[in-house]
């Protein structure tokens, strides 16, 4: 099933995250975070949780802009599924999810990053109609 993340669930979110980036150095991963992430109508940490044991993740943001009257836009992070999981349709459920709020909140449209060398992951998002053509990401950590 797919829920809201919980501060309770901070161990089993900081593995699937240093699946995510495991060399970093900077991860950090508080329970008063998710927590206040699950309070906050316009974030959402989201996992993929089968009988206790959490097997993908991905964290959505809704943004507000002028640009396209009252309509928000979506940005997806962070999402990862366990490694020991993978290609059971775990994150094409978590995406499907997010797509399905973000229209029912009449999204404009839904953007993700993914590091350049994640190519399989790459082609997963491509096979869930994002294209990796139409805009260039830029980053800039402070």
């Amino acid at each position: 099933m797919i829920r809201e993340a919980e501060g309770k669930d901070i161990e089993q979110l900081f593995k699937l995250y240093r699946m995510l980036v495991p060399n970093s150095k900077k991860m950090n991963v508080l329970e008063e975070q998710i927590e206040k992430i699950r309070v906050d109508p316009m974030n959402f940490s989201l996992v993929y949780d089968e009988e206790g044991e959490i097997l993908g993740s991905v964290t959505l943001n809704i943004c507000l802009q002028a640009l396209h009257g009252l309509r928000p836009y979506g940005v997806i992070e962070n999402i990862i599924v366990h490694e020991n999981h993978r290609s059971k349709n775990i994150g094409q459920k978590l995406m499907q999810h997010v797509e399905a709020y973000c229209k029912s909140i009449d999204c404009h449209r839904i953007m993700l990053l993914s590091n350049s060398q994640r190519l399989k992951a790459h082609q997963f998002f491509e096979r869930e109609g994002y294209s990796g053509s139409v805009s260039n990401g830029f980053k800039k950590y402070l």
